[in-house]
């Protein structure tokens, strides 16, 4: 029987092969830690119990299904004009953060509208850091997202904090609402161009709460 461990897990959901709010399938003959249970309910994703033979089959067929090839043929690409709204939500963060003498994390903001801008024009890379040295990687990422408890569905921030802020978490919770309703458009298919620029918006979320957060 083998040992699903919390390292094991975590590994999984930096690379989005489980994803918060999801479903995770466990073969019968595979055990959970309490403390890889303990992460997938914190991270409200539904443990299921499967035969070990269903998942295997399951799982050569996924291999089976044709990949989107190009992205005029992704679901994604009639989708990205949705992406225009983030642009004067990025541009009233760097007009309230310019005002408040906040130079770098204006320019932050500006190369994150930069990232926003290729993404709907349709120069979807694998990777943020591959816009720029100025980013970290996707998993590097993903363990900030994990360390900071962002996926807990609660308001981050206070009423009281200044206005470039406020705005900033603005910023924030319209990228990941548009993230999230893009990854129900998963029918199945293996598209990688939906699943990239999925990803790449979970890291724009993540460096938009860095900017923030962090104190100047």
């Amino acid at each position: 029987m083998s040992v699903l461990t919390e390292a094991k897990i975590r590994k999984m959901f930096r690379e989005a092969k489980i994803v918060e709010h999801g479903t995770f399938e466990v073969a019968t003959d595979q055990k959970l830690t309490p403390a890889a249970k303990g992460f997938l309910m914190d991270h409200h994703v539904d443990i299921v119990s499967v035969s070990s033979l269903i998942l295997s089959e399951r799982r050569a067929a996924e291999h089976r299904v044709c990949e989107v090839k190009t992205l005029e043929d992704s679901v994604v690409y009639s989708q990205l004009y949705r992406l225009l709204k983030l642009y004067p939500i990025f541009l009233t963060c760097q007009r309230e953060l310019y005002f408040a003498f906040q130079a770098e994390k204006c320019d932050q903001v500006g190369s994150l509208l930069k990232v926003v801008e290729h993404i709907v024009e349709g120069r979807i890379l694998e990777d943020i850091s591959l816009y720029g040295d100025q980013f970290l990687t996707h998993t590097e990422l993903q363990d900030i997202r994990i360390s900071k408890q962002l996926d807990q569905q609660g308001v981050l921030i206070g009423y009281q904090e200044p206005v470039w802020k406020l705005v900033l978490y603005t910023a924030y919770t319209e990228v990941e609402l548009l993230r999230r309703e893009l990854e129900y458009l998963e029918n199945g298919a293996k598209d990688c161009f939906l699943s990239q620029v999925c990803q790449l918006l979970k890291s724009i979320e993540v460096l938009l709460w860095l900017i923030t957060s962090e104190e100047s």
